[in-house]
């Protein structure tokens, strides 16, 4: 029986894999699956494992046909909804309001709000209650990513089966009545749910993101950002609801029901309730699906007084989680609750060393497929930190919440996680934190898969395995970070500019401006958002990871504009910078002083004007002339060959400028020319258009800006010159890509060239 439940959760796993996320490796796996089913040449074991899995073949495909069409569901400005929305799945920061609302369809949706005024915020942040709603919202599919590499939501949210968000217009807000017992029973663990959220961030930090992850199942921003070492070592599993909290909370209850002599019988019953009840008190995560069904498995082993086997209490657990979320193992965390369950039920006769780093290599590939970073010291560190945690952080984190209302305790409770937060994050910053950059998803799997062969009973399987490892790490490494090709590259990141030089093999790495975000006036100290990510780390800093880079060799700076340098603050403390280059004066500007001089940590600053060359540089400077104060008349202009191509960018310099530039290289030939000034008719001088003829033009411009960039009259030129015209608005990022003399365009979101000399 253990055996045919084995095979069938793992055929019916890869049958997911195909029919919600169809692909080279999907396929492979499934195909993998029913050669190893039929290699069992069993007919009554291969009837069983078909019997299985076909109502489960037949339940994805009818739930897929129906995901598919809430997906086809058309955007509408003016949409009424009706729903009801959890207290403790609002989140609230500065003027806006998220939450996941549940409509009367039973469908699912992202609900964005912009808070009118100070006093409505605070009444929502005391809101502790179930709340219905009716709006009139826009309706529209939630964006996928517009950047290579980026953090896919739309897929994300997909495998929730939400496929659109909401943007509230106006509303009207009511506490929601249960209908039912059940109903309300539910609605009564969410409202003490978010009344334990709120009681623990009054607690003082560290105390408040431990409890309200340890205790309350949920992840606050404050975690991430007040503790980077957490997320550097890979200790996040420590802090997300898992078997761990469950384990922990079934260890505590039976003490306590021994304590007490309560007959083994109740004990089991009112532990299997506490069990569903603390998954809905938790807000009902899907990774912690499968934490509670293997609790209740062992419950029921426990009660019948039966053996059942570790490996049939993980096939159920994984056959229950796909039932109820089918695309659970298409998210990281699905995927590291059941190969590390995996791993601990096979791995039984193991040393505490083996079993830890067996982990630690199972884990590796399925991470780095997204976090891109692995620090070397992160097994040993968990090797640490793992008992810490379970024998002294976490009744002391459940000291400092349930004794809240005991000053003394609190206090010393956080003292002793706040040293333990302070030596997590001292441990972050030692020497070894490894840039891996985006390995190919089948060379991930054949990682997975060795990695779970170096540990086989069979000593010529595990040399084999050991081997075959090493090299298709060393293959995954030669493939990221000594490719053969080289790009020049333009980020999509809103309304500034931002783009990237790689010479083929990681040769030099040169950023043409960081991009960031133009504040108009002070914002009242309610609207300003606490934690805020910028698109400098989400994209730029993301992309140079995904591609194993760690260092910038020349990082240039066109001019003072926040959109142009805002996010350098960001590019310097997250990546190590050799080389500042600005135009000659920008030095004594204050904008240099502020966003940049305190930044700079061993990076070298070089004010440059177009007869200073800086070595290592792919472009030749060509503007500014004279030195000047940093303004859009004062921009560095690069000029050079790339890949079979002249290419040219100039930041925000004007049309006079160019003009400038024109008669100063005469013989000047132009093939890829990035527009300047994000498109604007101050920019792109039609005479110099029509002396340069370039074959292809690049805006750098925000959705839905201010400004209306890019200019009717800077398209039409273009338009009269017939350049293919490619815009980040439509487009997304946007990559030349070349080897040799040789090279081709990418976009992210493919989109017909001619349409991009569309106004806004």
């Amino acid at each position: 029986m253990a055996r045919i439940l084995m095979f069938a959760s793992l055929l019916i796993a890869s049958l997911t894999g195909i029919i919600y996320y169809s692909c080279a490796v999907t396929w492979f796996l499934f195909t993998f699956m029913v050669v190893l089913c039929s290699w069992q040449r069993q007919i009554d074991f291969l009837f069983k494992i078909l019997l299985l899995t076909l109502p489960f073949m037949v339940y994805f495909i009818y739930n897929s046909h129906c995901l598919q069409q809430q997906v086809n569901q058309k955007n509408d400005k003016q949409h009424h909804v009706r729903g009801i929305i959890f207290p403790d799945d609002i989140q609230i920061d500065g003027a806006n309001l998220k939450a996941t609302a549940q409509l009367d369809n039973h469908e699912k949706v992202k609900l964005y709000w912009l808070f009118p005024d100070e006093k409505i915020k605070n009444m929502w942040l005391e809101n502790n209650k179930v709340i219905c709603f009716q709006a009139e919202a826009e309706l529209t599919r939630i964006p996928g990513p517009t950047n290579f590499n980026q953090f896919d939501s739309q897929k994300f949210y997909l495998t929730k089966s939400i496929t659109h968000q909401i943007n509230i217009k106006s509303w009207y807000t009511e506490v929601a009545k249960p209908s039912t017992l059940l109903q309300k029973i539910r609605y009564q663990l969410h409202e003490w749910h978010s009344v334990g959220i709120h009681n623990a961030e009054r607690l003082p930090s560290p105390l408040s993101a431990y409890a309200e992850a340890l205790i309350l199942g949920t992840t606050p921003h404050s975690l991430y950002e007040d503790n980077p070492g957490v997320q550097t070592l890979g200790l996040i599993h420590l802090f997300s609801v898992s078997g761990f909290h469950v384990t922990f909370l079934m260890t505590l209850l039976m003490q306590i029901s021994r304590r007490i002599w309560l007959p083994k019988e109740y004990t089991i019953l009112v532990l299997s309730i506490i069990l569903i009840a603390y998954f809905i008190f938790a807000g009902e995560p899907d990774v912690l699906i499968r934490s509670i069904i293997s609790g209740e498995l062992i419950l029921l082993k426990d009660l019948t007084n039966k053996k059942i086997k570790a490996q049939v209490i993980w096939s159920l657990s994984l056959l229950f989680s796909l039932a109820m979320v089918p695309q659970i193992l298409l998210t990281l965390g699905g995927q590291l609750s059941f190969a590390l369950t995996f791993c601990l039920t096979f791995a039984q006769k193991l040393t505490f060393w083996q079993t830890n780093i067996l982990m630690s290599l199972v884990s590796f590939p399925l991470i780095i497929q997204q976090q891109y970073t692995w620090h070397i010291l992160q097994t040993f560190i968990n090797f640490a930190a793992i008992p810490i945690f379970g024998t002294v952080i976490v009744p002391l984190v459940m000291i400092g919440f349930f004794g809240q209302y005991i000053p003394f305790l609190t206090y010393i409770t956080n003292l002793i996680i706040r040293y333990f937060a302070y030596m997590v994050d001292l441990c972050g910053t030692l020497p070894g934190n490894f840039v891996v950059g985006k390995i190919p998803n089948a060379l991930a799997a054949i990682l997975l898969f060795l990695a779970l062969g170096m540990f086989a009973r069979e000593a010529k399987i595990k040399h084999i395995s050991r081997i075959s490892w090493l090299v298709s790490f060393s293959v995954a490494m030669i493939f990221v970070h000594l490719p053969y090709h080289g790009e020049f590259a333009t980020f999509d990141i809103g309304q500034g500019d931002a783009a990237v030089i790689r010479e083929p093999y990681n040769k030099t790495i040169t950023l043409i401006d960081t991009g960031g975000k133009v504040t108009f006036g002070e914002q009242p100290a309610w609207q300003k958002q606490k934690y805020f990510r910028t698109n400098g780390e989400t994209v730029i800093v993301n992309y140079l990871h995904s591609r194993g880079i760690s260092k910038i060799d020349n990082l240039v700076l066109s001019h003072h504009d926040q959109d142009h340098i805002g996010n350098a603050k960001v590019i310097l403390t997250k990546m190590n910078v050799k080389n500042v280059i600005i135009p000659a004066g920008m030095m004594q500007q204050s904008s240099f002083k502020t966003e940049i001089k305190p930044y700079l940590r061993s990076a070298q600053v070089t004010e440059v004007t177009n007869n200073i060359q800086v070595s290592k540089l792919p472009l030749q400077i060509v503007h500014p002339f004279k030195s000047g104060q940093a303004k859009n008349e004062d921009c560095i202009a690069l000029f050079g060959h790339i890949g079979g191509k002249n290419i040219f960018t100039a930041g925000d310099l004007d049309q006079s400028g160019e003009k400038q530039i024109a008669n100063f290289f005469p013989d000047m030939h132009v093939d890829i020319l990035k527009f300047g000034h994000h498109g604007s008719k101050t920019s792109t001088n039609p005479e110099v258009i029509n002396k340069w003829h370039p074959e292809i033009g690049i805006i750098s411009a925000g959705r839905n800006n201010r400004y209306n960039h890019p200019n009717k009259e800077t398209l039409e030129t273009a338009q009269n010159n017939k350049m293919t015209v490619f815009n980040t608005q439509i487009n997304g990022m946007m990559c030349y890509e070349y080897s040799g003399l040789n090279g081709h365009f990418k976009v992210k979101i493919p989109h017909e060239p001619k349409t991009t000399t569309t106004a806004n």
